[in-house]
This record gives C-alpha cells, sequence and structure tokens, in this order.
C-alpha cells in the first residue's frame, strides 16, 4: 500500500514517473525514493537526533549515494554517538555537525541508561542502545517498565543545554544557516520530543520540503496538535511507517 501512496504522491507533485536508480548496493525505501525524485544538483539535509549516522538511520543509505551532492548539518547531543557520527562522515565535504539538543531554549536534564543496565543486557543478552536516550525520563522509565524494572535503578542524568536549530546553527557554524534555506529534508528522531523540535525549528525560514520525524512516542494529544500546527504551516501529514510521520510542503 505504502508503494501506492509513494507512486501517487509524486505524480500527483509532478515529479518524473521513470528514472534510472543509482547502481547502488543499498535498498531503497520511500524516503530515498521521494528524495531521489526531487532530482537535484545539491541536496540540503538537517539532521537532528542523528546519533552516529548509521545505526537504523533513515537516510543513511541515501547520503552514501549521494554525498558528493549534498550539504548536511548533523545534531547529536551524545559524546560517543556524535564522536561517531563524525568519524562515519568524515570525508565528505559539506558536511557540518553540532553537539546539542534542540527545542525550545534553556537547560533541560538529558535521560540515560546507565552502567547497570548496559551490564544487565550483557548478562540478559539483551540489545543495548543509546539512540532510545533522550530528554523525556517518562520514555526511558516506559520501556524499562515493560521489562518490569524500576526506573529509578537504571536512569541516570546529566544538564544539558537546549536550543532552537536556527540560534543553534549560528552559534555553532557561524553564517552556514543563511545557506540551508529551503532544505530537501527536516529529518527528526528525538524520541518523544520531536513535537518540541519541529515547534522550535524555524519552518518559516528553513522550509523543508520534507520534515520525517518519529510520532510512534507521542501521546495522542501531542500527536494531534503537532499535526495540526504543521497543517497551519502549509504541510500534509502522512504517517507512512509505524514509526515515522512524514511532512510534506504544499506547493503554492
Amino acid at each position: 500500500m505504502i508503494k501506492n501512496l509513494i507512486k501517487n504522491f509524486l505524480k500527483k507533485k509532478g515529479y518524473i514517473n521513470k528514472w534510472s536508480l543509482p547502481n547502488s548496493k543499498n535498498k531503497f525505501d520511500s524516503l530515498y525514493v521521494l528524495l531521489f525524485a526531487l532530482q537535484k544538483k545539491n541536496y540540503k539535509i538537517i539532521q537532528i537526533g542523528a546519533n552516529d549516522g548509521v545505526s537504523g538511520d533513515p537516510v543513511n543509505h541515501f547520503i552514501m549515494d549521494y554525498h558528493n551532492s549534498i550539504s548536511y548539518i548533523g545534531l547529536e547531543p551524545q559524546t560517543i554517538p556524535f564522536e561517531k557520527l563524525k568519524k562515519n562522515y568524515q570525508e565528505f565535504n559539506n558536511f557540518y555537525f553540532i553537539k546539542e539538543c534542540i527545542g525550545e531554549k534553556g537547560n533541560n536534564k538529558f535521560y540515560y541508561l546507565n552502567k547497570e543496565y548496559q551490564d544487565l543486557c550483557k548478562k540478559n543478552n539483551w540489545t543495548f542502545s543509546d539512540g532510545v536516550h533522550s530528554l523525556l525520563e517518562e520514555h526511558l522509565s516506559a520501556r524499562l517498565l515493560k521489562k518490569n524494572l524500576n526506573p529509578k535503578d537504571y536512569i541516570d542524568s546529566y544538564e544539558v543545554k537546549v536550543s532552537p536549530l536556527k540560534a543553534s546553527i549560528e552559534k555553532n557554524i557561524q553564517d552556514l544557516s543563511v545557506n540551508f534555506k529551503d532544505i530537501d529534508l527536516l529529518q527528526i528522531d528525538a524520541e518523544g520530543y520531536d513535537d518540541k523540535v519541529i515547534y522550535n525549528s524555524s519552518l518559516d525560514f528553513f522550509k523543508p520540503k520534507y520534515i520525517n520525524f518519529e510520532y510512534k512516542n507521542l501521546d495522542k494529544n501531542s500527536l494531534e496538535n503537532l499535526i495540526k500546527f504543521l497543517k497551519e504551516n502549509s504541510y500534509e501529514c502522512i504517517q507512512w511507517k509505524t514509526n515515522d510521520c512524514l511532512a510534506v510542503l504544499k506547493n503554492k
């Protein structure tokens, strides 16, 4: 069904309906095809919650195939994934990296699963991922409660600075934000904080053609408010995966 949705969407938007995909070893997904259909000489991508740029990353395949035609900003607040992100993309030109959380300006606690939990994962042969760490304590608590674990035993935190997207870019990479007007994709995975990220991403300035975000961790009210906000800002929304929602900027 999703293939038909993408096909009809591309036809509706007037994109090409025949093309030669690159000789890639990567499996194409719908987001890849949508970006490819834009047929750009220079794609502009901003990724918030980029982690290491590889693990379960929805844009890694497209980036690996088209990095010579991409200008990219990756934002990740955690030290270890951030260093991996820079290393994974270190050979690419016009790739920039910011170690910061995006949202409403201020200080906040960043919650993570501690060493005791990591040791428990090793003992029980559970998969551990730092990609689930979040500005929302309840996001991690819910995961632990599903395993009948006491969140107080396994969640620690540290203080982080949180900035709106435009301010973060201007602060960390001088004079760069102006080059990222009219971007092609704003990719967000903020573990339950995605709505706050979008509200603080200056959509009127960056004007992303696509916003892909994870909605599964948003409660019903938060998701409804976010969809309403996006519609008010000229976006059509499709919940196209179990986890993800795609917001598409309408042609004016």
